[in-house]
């Protein structure tokens, strides 16, 4: 049986190869459901499994060419997935981490201040911020500002941007981690400078 089902599989793979699309919807939904729950085991998130299910199909469909070479399909697809999927959440924790650093940053310094002087500390966080999201290309930008500041669903700004859900997830993602990287390394300056002008 699993013999049939190797064969079943390298004949599916040839043909994506050849970029046939009803090949790959068929091998798309032979392996998503099972490779979503092996996802969910690993990332302890259905939605990290999700999106990693689909960006590994979207990844399999643009390199559909090297498919010829494979072998144990499920195998490789597995080990590839679990790469990808500790990758991502390796993503996730440094990102939170930033966020942490920078929040204890800003905690510690506005802890002896008065009230307005953490009102005008808020103010250059803010002017930071704003200068981070200038920086975004324009896609990028334009997906951060309607999730972030106008609360939108991913759905809701795909239809609008009129791309896929998960180019809106990376493409946040991506804006997200910038943002972060653009505080930290221009944020403390700016407190360093506050602090001065106060003394």
């Amino acid at each position: 049986m699993s013999g049939i089902k190797h064969n079943s599989d390298r004949q599916l793979l040839l043909q994506i190869s050849e970029g046939d699309e009803q090949a790959f919807t068929m091998l798309v939904k032979a392996y998503s459901g099972l490779l979503f729950t092996y996802l969910v085991k690993i990332t302890k998130d259905q939605d990290i499994a999700s999106d990693v299910v689909q960006e590994i199909f979207t990844q399999l469909w643009l390199t559909r060419e090297s498919l010829r070479e494979v072998e144990s399909f499920r195998s490789w697809l597995f080990v590839i997935s679990r790469h990808h999927a500790v990758r991502m959440l390796k993503n996730i924790d440094r990102e939170y981490k930033k966020r942490e650093e920078w929040h204890q940053i800003t905690q510690t310094v506005a802890g002896g201040m008065e009230a307005q002087d953490e009102a005008a500390l808020k103010d250059a966080y803010d002017i930071l911020v704003k200068s981070a999201v200038d920086r975004l290309p324009p896609q990028q930008k334009k997906v951060w500002m309607l999730a972030r500041l106008e609360g939108r669903k991913y759905a809701e700004i795909a239809a609008e941007m009129q791309i896929s859900r998960e180019t809106v997830k990376k493409y946040l993602q991506i804006a997200s981690s910038s943002i972060v990287d653009h505080i930290r390394n221009n944020g403390l300056p700016i407190i360093i400078s506050f602090l001065i002008i106060k003394l």
